[in-house]
């Protein structure tokens, strides 16, 4: 995406001023909700929805944060950098000239292009500044050392290092994998390139889509001479694009040379376009439909059996609020409802600025300067909190098929949206209200109504806009009842409740 360069420039923070915003929907005020759980249908949680970007390897600070957070998966490099990825020296440089003529349109109307964010990568090159690479491989030796199995890694190649001549085998590609299992890395997923339907995101070695698709396709031949197992995905567009409009299009015409299909998806705030940017309330509420169009309006229309890679995404709408955190969350649920269609996810981002999990604060540079920073002792933001509470209701855990009986807040979005899940012997309903009202909440087993013991956990807010950073340590769940009285859902609530004696477990 184009400006996740925040993440690495030292820019100063400038805080988000959110006006407080009435409900955007209207609902009934006595709304019920019924879960209907079908015990015979089970399928196991794909860990690697629950996948995150992180930045910065290298220091003790860094590491440690990295062997806090326990990544699912690790995706390196990413972003735009990774188009100007130089693995020889582990630093961004230009590839090829500072600009160049591509084709613009379906005329083909020869058009002039600077390469994306060219001072950024400029500075990154004469100063030297490494990537990071080798502090993930000591921090992949270490994990294999305690787990005895390293890091999942999703790998962003670049597509210009291996020059203007597409019949050459790709050497350097074929290299970078080589130098990468030498350091004890697996690599078995590639992202051939990061957002290259950007003409900035190009170069002037791929300046066209015709350039691009013979780099892809000696690329995956030369990879999967070297590993038969090895699956590759292109990147498709989300949303029409001016540049290229039938990027996705010339892309897919032949389907034999990727293995999936790419996509990143920001809703609400979009850090690739700000003038295109939805922050209403309503959007995170209805975040699920946006990430769904996305996928079903483009790239499943020309590649509908292509699993999709969402290695980018987030969720944001005035900041890491109340609506932003239920949202995202509601996306997770969806992903996990669609799993024939998402294969990975990777929210973006853990510890850059962008939809952080952490909170970041101010400091002034020895030089006077003020720049941002993650703020020590550590605190999570809700999308930090939000995260930890997936990851605890839905790692390593058994879905059991059910459908929730509730109002719409739109078409295709309900009020409430859930999981039923069996882990480490429990059952458990994990269940967001994106409503502005207290819900009624009934469980049914196969047909009969649950009516035993229950323990209701939840995080909840009182407005939309509400932000609430806490401790790296603290538990964002509080209690709302135990035993066996009825189950309400608080308002604007994440909530996991476990079925004392549902007898659900795998």
């Amino acid at each position: 995406m184009l400006n996740k360069f925040l993440v690495f420039c030292f820019l100063t923070l400038i805080p988000t001023v959110v006006l407080a915003q009435n409900y955007p929907f209207s609902l009934q005020s006595d709304m019920e909700a019924t879960i209907h759980i079908n015990s015979s249908s089970q399928e196991i949680f794909n860990n690697l929805l629950l996948g995150t970007n992180t930045h910065h390897f290298s220091t003790t600070k860094e590491k440690d944060l990295i062997n806090k957070l326990k990544p699912i998966t690790i995706r390196f490099p990413h972003g735009l950098w990774a188009n100007w990825y130089d693995w020889r020296r582990d630093v961004t440089r230009l590839f090829g000239t500072e600009s160049f003529q591509y084709e613009q349109g379906v005329n083909k109307t020869i058009r002039t292009k600077t390469v994306d964010h060219l001072a950024s990568i400029n500075i990154f090159d004469n100063l030297n500044i490494k990537v990071g690479i080798e502090g993930l491989t000591s921090l992949n030796t270490a994990r294999k050392s305690q787990t005895g199995k390293g890091f999942d890694m999703m790998w962003t190649f670049n597509m210009s290092t291996d020059g203007n001549d597409f019949n050459n085998g790709s050497p350097e590609t074929i290299a970078r994998y080589n130098d990468l299992i030498s350091r004890g890395f697996e690599v078995k997923v590639v992202e051939m390139g990061n957002e290259n339907f950007y003409p900035g995101q190009r170069s002037s070695i791929i300046p066209n889509v015709e350039d691009y698709i013979a780099r892809a396709k000696s690329m995956s031949a030369a990879l999967k001479a070297k590993d038969p197992s090895i699956r590759v995905s292109v990147p498709l567009l989300r949303r029409d694009n001016w540049a290229n409009p039938d990027w996705n299009k010339d892309l897919t015409e032949d389907l034999t040379y990727f293995d999936a299909v790419t996509v990143h998806t920001y809703v609400g705030s979009d850090p690739d376009d700000a003038n295109n940017s939805d922050e209403a309330f309503g959007t995170a509420l209805t975040a699920r439909k946006h990430l769904g169009n996305s996928i079903y309006d483009y790239a499943h229309k020309v590649a509908p059996n292509k699993p999709i890679w969402l290695t980018e995404w987030g969720v944001k709408s005035g900041g890491p609020n109340a609506v932003s955190a239920l949202g995202m969350v509601d996306c997770y649920i969806f992903m996990s409802q669609n799993q024939d269609v998402f294969e990975r996810a990777n929210w973006f981002s853990v510890n850059g600025k962008l939809n952080s999990h952490y909170v970041w604060e101010t400091y002034i540079s020895p030089s006077g300067v003020e720049r941002p920073r993650i703020k020590y002792p550590l605190e999570k933001t809700l999308f930090g909190s939000a995260y930890e509470i997936l990851r605890l209701a839905l790692e390593n855990a058994t879905l059991i098929e059910s459908n929730v009986e509730v109002a719409n807040l739109v078409d295709g979005v309900k009020a409430v949206n859930a999981r039923v899940v069996t882990k480490d012997g429990k059952t458990s309903v994990f269940v967001v209200n994106l409503s502005n009202q207290d819900v009624p909440f009934n469980v049914n087993i196969d047909g009969v109504a649950y009516t035993d013991t229950t323990t209701h956990q939840a995080i909840a807010f009182s407005t939309m806009d509400e932000e609430r950073a806490m401790g790296i340590d603290v538990d964002p769940l509080a209690l709302i009842s135990e035993g066996s009285e009825g189950i309400t859902l608080p308002k604007y609530s994440i909530n996991i409740i476990e079925l004392s004696n549902a007898s659900l477990s795998t």
